[in-house]
């Protein structure tokens, strides 16, 4: 059975610590950090480079789910980027 904890919150709450304590604390996980998706200079929030990055993230979670080694993943996500992962997950 696999595990997907997505851990939401507001900035600086502490959600990329506790998707790292987890990887480190439980048997075969992975921690996925979407952040890296938006590091980008110039830094360009458009529906263009919001439906590229939610692509990138959601292909991502999926590829870990449909592969045989990782039982657990976290990831840290607003609220706005859990629902559009969720969205996609379960339209896929």
């Amino acid at each position: 059975m696999k595990n997907l904890y997505l851990i939401g919150g507001t900035m600086g709450i502490g959600k990329t610590a506790v998707c790292q304590h987890l990887k480190k604390k439980l048997d075969c996980a992975v921690f996925l950090d979407g952040d890296w998706c938006w590091d980008s200079d110039p830094f360009v929030v458009n529906d263009e480079t919001k439906k590229m990055v939610m692509d990138h993230i959601c292909f991502l979670l999926n590829s870990f789910l449909f592969q045989q080694v990782y039982r657990l993943m976290s990831f840290p996500a607003d609220q706005l980027s859990a629902r559009n992962a969720l969205h996609f997950l379960f339209h896929f």
